[in-house]
């Protein structure tokens, strides 16, 4: 697959959000919306890593296995479900708060309401969701981003959206006027991130081609600091 080069340079993107108000997550049993395995740890690590750190309990929604990441691969669902696994129990989330759906990747868009009454069953009182943004410039991403929206407004719940595909295929006009918050991390949170994302190794390394992950879309993730879009209900 061809090497996607990003719209916008980093260093364009850190001089635009170097002045961000600062946040700090709610320390409230909290409900991760990940499409693929790797969008927890790439959009959110750092935030998993800090609530477990403080025993908050962490909920896994895995929508799909990213079985599709790679054109004709075999395996590769149950490969990246492998190390979904290892890079979240890298940040402290028991294998038993991982709920897996097995929704099709690259469809999820086809499957919204079945996505929707799925995170309906996760949720409880007081809980936060985390998801991804629905304007993320992928479809799985932004079906997902539409799901949590309208699960977060039937239960009256806290609502945070992550971004990943934005930073490449975005500009920073696109968050101008919106709820746009930084999560400074510790170096020890950045450090488990990192460790966490080397557990997705299909994504880093493409025999017959270009991976998903090259250095460059990588950069967002090495940060030290997680941008969020943040509204309460």
């Amino acid at each position: 697959m061809p090497t996607i080069v990003p719209l916008t340079p980093e260093s364009e993107w850190l001089s635009r959000l170097c002045d961000l108000p600062p946040w700090e997550p709610p320390l409230v049993s909290t409900l991760i919306v990940a499409p693929h395995p790797d969008d927890e740890t790439l959009g959110a690590g750092g935030m998993i890593a800090r609530l477990r750190l403080q025993d908050i309990p962490v909920t896994v929604a895995a929508v799909s296995d990213g079985e599709k990441a790679y054109p004709g691969a075999h395996g590769l669902g149950e490969l990246r479900e492998r190390e979904q696994n290892e890079a979240l129990a890298r940040l402290g989330v028991e294998r038993q708060s991982v709920h897996r759906l097995k929704l099709p990747d690259k469809e999820l868009s086809d499957w919204e309401g079945s996505l929707e009454r799925s995170l309906s069953m996760f949720v409880s009182p007081g809980m936060h969701i985390v998801a991804p943004w629905p304007r993320d410039f992928h479809p799985d991403h932004e079906a997902c981003g539409r799901a949590a929206e309208r699960v977060a407004s039937k239960f009256g719940l806290e609502l945070t959206f992550y971004l990943f595909w934005t930073w490449h295929r975005g500009v920073p006009q696109m968050l101008e006027g919106l709820p746009t918050v930084s999560l400074r991390l510790s170096e020890g949170e950045r450090r488990t991130k990192l460790f966490a994302l080397e557990a997705h190794q299909s994504q880093f390394y493409q025999p017959d081609g270009a991976p998903i992950l090259s250095p460059e879309l990588l950069r967002p993730a090495e940060r030290e600091f997680e941008v969020y879009l943040h509204s309460c209900p």
